[in-house]
C-alpha cells in the first residue's frame, strides 16, 4: 500500500502518541506535534479510516486509534506488539493471529455470529471447533464461540458466539484499597487473628520500619492453629509479589493466576500505597462498582 508522505507522517505520530498515552488520540494532538493545521489532519484521517489504518472512537473522550494494519504498513508490527491470539479447543494455535473482528448479527434473540479475520492458515480450523479469541490489545475483549463456517480465500472464520467479555482498561491504584491494614512481624498469630476479625480481612502485608517485609494470610494462620503464640515473622511469606500502581487490572489478574495468589500489594517507588485483591477485580468485571 502506497501512502503519501503526510499520511505516513500522521500515522507514525498517531502510533507514537497512542503508545505514550494508551488512549484514543485527538486530531488536535497530532496537529500540535506535527505543527500542522488541525483541518489538514482531520481530512487526512478520513482517508486513513477509509484505508482501514485508523479507527475512530466517538464521544468526548474519543479520538483515533491505529489498527493492526497500520503497524504492518509502516513496517513496525513487532514494535507495536499487537498480537491477538486465537485458541482452538483450549490450546493456542501458533502462527495464527486475529487482525479484525466483525459482529454479523446481534439483534436476534437466539443468535449472535461474528466474522474473525485472521493471518495464517485458515485450514487449521474446522467447523465445530470451539475457539477463544483474544484478549484484544486495547479493550481486552475475549470472544468464545464455535466455528460454523470458513472462507479460505479471505481467511475468515464465521463463529456462533457463546460469550463476550471485556476486562476494563483500569489501573490497580484506581480500585485497590488505599487504607491498607498491615501487621508487624512481631505480632503473634493470636493478635493477627483479632486484627483480621476487626477489619474483616483475610490477609495483610507485613510492614516493619515502613518497609514491606512479607505477607500473611488466614490460610497461614489456619496451618498453625495449634500454636497461635508464634510470631508473624515465623510463618509469613517473605518473598512478596507486588504490582506497580499504574499497572492495569488485566496484568494484575495474570500475576495472580500465574502465582496462585489472591492479593497484590500496590507499590510506588518501593513503598506500599495500597492493596488489590481478586475480589476487587471481580467487582469491576461484574459491574458492581
Amino acid at each position: 500500500m502506497e501512502l503519501t508522505v503526510i499520511q505516513r507522517e500522521i500515522l507514525q505520530e498517531l502510533i507514537n502518541l497512542y503508545k505514550e498515552k494508551n488512549r484514543p488520540i485527538k486530531g488536535t494532538e497530532i496537529a500540535l506535534r506535527l505543527n500542522r493545521n488541525p483541518g489538514t489532519i482531520r481530512n487526512q484521517m478520513q482517508s486513513l479510516r477509509a484505508l482501514d489504518l485508523v479507527d475512530g472512537v466517538p464521544g468526548p473522550k474519543g479520538g483515533y486509534v491505529p489498527t493492526s494494519k497500520a503497524y504492518r504498513v509502516l513496517g513496525i508490527e513487532d514494535e507495536g506488539g499487537i498480537i491477538v491470539p486465537i485458541y482452538k479447543n483450549g490450546k493456542k494455535v501458533d502462527g495464527i493471529k486475529v487482525v479484525k473482528i466483525e459482529f454479523d448479527t446481534v439483534s436476534y434473540e437466539k443468535c449472535c455470529s461474528s466474522k474473525i479475520y485472521i493471518e495464517g492458515d485458515s485450514k487449521l480450523f474446522n467447523i465445530g471447533d470451539i475457539i477463544r479469541v483474544g484478549p484484544t490489545y486495547h479493550n481486552k475483549i475475549i470472544i468464545y464461540g464455535k466455528i460454523i463456517g470458513r472462507d479460505d480465500i479471505h481467511r475468515i472464520l464465521l463463529i456462533d458466539v457463546f460469550r463476550v467479555c471485556s476486562i476494563p482498561n483500569v489501573r490497580v491504584k484506581d480500585i485497590g484499597t488505599k487504607n491498607v491494614i498491615s501487621v508487624s512481624p512481631k505480632n503473634t498469630l493470636r493478635e493477627t487473628v483479632k486484627i483480621f476479625k476487626e477489619y474483616d480481612i483475610s490477609g495483610a502485608p507485613v510492614v516493619e520500619n515502613n518497609k514491606l517485609v512479607g505477607i500473611i494470610t488466614l490460610r497461614d494462620i489456619i496451618n498453625n492453629i495449634d500454636d497461635l503464640s508464634r510470631y508473624v515473622s515465623e510463618v509469613m511469606t517473605k518473598k512478596v509479589i507486588t504490582i506497580n500502581k499504574d499497572e492495569k487490572i488485566y496484568n494484575a489478574l495474570k500475576i495472580m493466576n500465574s502465582n496462585n495468589i489472591g492479593r497484590l500489594p500496590i507499590v510506588e517507588e518501593g513503598k506500599i500505597i495500597g492493596i488489590v485483591t481478586r475480589t476487587d477485580i471481580l467487582k469491576i468485571l461484574s459491574g458492581e462498582v
